[in-house]
């Protein structure tokens, strides 16, 4: 066997095990951090395509042939989600600006990410998929009303360019996935753990850019930085268990934990792009402090769900 390909099949299996590794690597060598910014994009491309290839497309075919469910979890995660969450963070009285921060979370899309991570927790990656682009199509149409009604907050997102952004991503990565299974054809079901492999690497070079300036803010900071990564595994925590409890008792349970699961992984670094120069510092703090819980989360709770999802 090729000896790369024998290391992506061990890093595939070993996904979860590795991803905290690359937040590490990302505050060790800031100034690779800082320099790896521009790579967000193509890295997002990715993970996406790279989800695509992996998904099932036969049970995506039946997911868009009756969208309904898809189209209402993700307008639960959208609305529903941050009406339940406001109040709590309202009533625990934090730092004003953390509870801004998790409101705004707590109404943000989907991350692309989630797709890839719920394959190697026995989630269902295709309705992950289709909730991580649902939700960022929908969330121009919610998230301004919601932060101006909730926090007070005027966000001018322009829609089209939102909308071109995302349209952009998704026909990049589409055609990279359809390239990799012609490319592969009979062979793909075998080479499932390799493109896990894959998508394991990308997610460890995606966490290094995320992790630009987190260390200058931990020594000018120590102790709030401390409280917005506590809040911001708070928050995932809060997010994925309002929304798997309250479907628990109408839909199967990979359903309901995988819905929950998208609902605790937000795409905050969104946020970066349609906050106004006023909006409160501790707002992108904790964009910063989020990035912890995003790649340590599927760390914790793989334990949890192959105990809910035995194979």
């Amino acid at each position: 066997m090729n000896p790369v390909v024998h290391v992506l099949r061990r890093m595939g299996g070993r996904a979860t095990t590795l991803l905290p590794f690359s937040l590490a690597i990302g505050l060790v060598f800031q100034d690779i951090a800082a320099a790896a910014r521009p790579l967000l994009w193509p890295l997002a491309v990715a993970l996406l395509m790279l989800a695509l290839a992996r998904t099932d497309w036969m049970r995506l075919s039946t997911l868009l042939r009756r969208p309904g469910l898809a189209v209402v979890l993700a307008l639960l995660n959208l609305i529903a989600v941050p009406l339940v969450v406001w109040p709590i963070w309202q009533a625990l009285g934090l730092w004003p600006g953390l509870i801004a921060a998790l409101c705004l979370s707590a109404m943000a899309p989907g991350i692309i990410s989630a797709a890839t991570t719920a394959t190697f927790l026995r989630l269902d990656s295709s309705l992950a998929l289709l909730l991580t682009l649902f939700t960022n199509f929908l969330v121009p149409f919610t998230l301004p009303p919601l932060a101006l009604w909730l926090l007070d907050l005027d966000l001018r997102i322009s829609l089209v360019d939102l909308s071109l952004r995302l349209a952009l991503i998704v026909a990049v990565a589409l055609a990279g996935a359809i390239a990799i299974r012609r490319f592969l054809g009979s062979r793909l079901a075998g080479a499932g753990t390799t493109l896990d492999g894959l998508s394991v690497v990308v997610l460890m070079i995606f966490a290094i850019p995320l992790m630009d300036g987190v260390v200058a803010r931990a020594l000018a900071e120590p102790v709030k930085l401390a409280g917005f990564v506590a809040g911001a595994f708070g928050g995932m925590i809060l997010c994925n268990l309002v929304m798997a409890a309250g479907l628990l008792p109408f839909l199967d349970r990979r359903t309901a934990l995988t819905a929950g699961y998208c609902s605790g992984g937000r795409h905050n670094a969104l946020l970066m792009a349609v906050l106004p120069a006023s909006a409160d510092a501790d707002i992108f703090l904790f964009i910063a402090a989020v990035q912890f819980p995003l790649y340590l989360m599927p760390t914790l709770l793989e334990p949890l769900y192959r105990r809910l999802l035995p194979r």
